[in-house]
């Protein structure tokens, strides 16, 4: 892992968290407590041990088994109360690692099958951001995703991303679509929702280039409209796509610890990340999902700086393009572009 001082200088970085799912993001220990507040159990994990590691408590071997255990700890979520704690927990840990602004993602479809009605989501999720923005001064909005084998979400998506705007005005940055890629489906389905998304200002953020190849990107920009792609990574295998994204500045969300865990790649040591720069692409660190992937984005910046040998010019780089590529106020870009060149480079030798 990297120096103390290079650790101390990337954890100072004033940096902004732009792929990162909120029930992804609930920690052990938050999802025993929920478990426990209702009286629920949660298969393979022992709610009286606190102590386990993360991976004893969190324990899958491929994405699978990553969905189910992503989908038992989502169903411990029932109440406001449920989704206003695990914002600002989430937001409590965004601070101590820099992170100023995230935006999140979050599934309205998955709890919408569960029979859980939009309004303790709705108040939740505005609560939850609220006590994060007066108690951690984290400012965090919502990229509301489909999962792409459902298409029978969209319109329900749509409709709570308005719903939400309604609740909580400027809290909703754009629409996603995640799940598992490499499962047949089509993408026709969705063009209408994303269109009248993207018509009423929002963004089309979805997922694309992880379990599967090229095509899949292309059918994120072609067909809905995406101005930043979740994951990516695959790009490379085709020149003309990594030229069209280079040339119409789609970014990347680039996660490698996720990349890793889902055998995306096989090592860090051989993710495209150095690649995806060298061709003249524009990215940003992510973390996915981080309880999951053992991570966060301070892990994920010392990861990559360790892997690849890098210093601090290119890790304050990756930091100021976190928050170019978002869609934070101008104001908020500006102040974090302010603390971030008052950060002082570590002390090398």
């Amino acid at each position: 892992m990297p120096s103390p001082d290079l650790a101390a200088f990337i954890r100072a970085l004033p940096k902004a968290e732009l792929h990162l799912h909120l029930e992804g993001s609930v920690t052990p220990v938050m999802a025993r407590r929920l478990a426990r507040r209702h009286g629920l159990s949660l298969p393979g994990i022992d709610l009286d041990d606190d102590s386990a590691d993360v991976r004893q408590a969190f324990p899958f071997v491929d994405f699978a088994g990553f969905l189910r255990l992503y989908l038992a700890i989502a169903s411990c979520l029932h109440t406001a109360e449920d989704f206003a704690d695990i914002v600002e927990d989430l937001a409590e840990r965004l601070v101590a690692q820099g992170v100023g602004y995230a935006e999140v993602t979050f599934t309205p479809g998955l709890h919408h099958h569960r029979k859980i009605d939009n309004q303790p989501m709705l108040e939740g999720l505005a609560q939850g951001r609220r006590r994060a923005l007066e108690r951690h001064d984290v400012m965090l909005r919502w990229v509301f995703d489909i999962v792409r084998i459902f298409p029978d979400q969209a319109t329900p998506t749509l409709d709570f991303a308005r719903a939400m705007q309604a609740h909580d005005s400027g809290s909703v940055v754009g629409l996603g679509l995640a799940g598992p890629e490499d499962r047949p489906h089509e993408v026709a389905p969705l063009r209408d929702a994303f269109a009248q998304a993207r018509a009423e200002g929002l963004h089309a953020l979805p997922h694309a280039g992880e379990l599967a190849g090229p095509e899949r990107i292309w059918e994120a920009v072609r067909d809905l409209g995406a101005v930043r792609i979740g994951h990516g990574v695959r790009c490379l295998e085709d020149p003309a796509l990594v030229e069209h994204l280079r040339t119409e500045g789609i970014a990347l969300e680039v996660c490698p610890s996720s990349n890793v865990c889902l055998s995306v790649v096989p090592s860090l040591a051989e993710h495209p990340l150095p690649r995806l720069l060298d061709a003249g692409l524009s990215l940003s660190l992510g973390s996915d999902d981080p309880p999951l992937f053992e991570t966060d984005l301070v892990t994920e910046y010392e990861r990559v700086a360790d892997a690849f040998g890098w210093g601090p010019q290119r890790l304050r780089s990756l930091a100021a393009a976190s928050i170019d590529q978002s869609f934070m106020p101008a104001e908020r870009a500006a102040a974090m572009h302010r603390a971030l060149a008052a950060v002082a480079d570590p002390v090398v030798g």
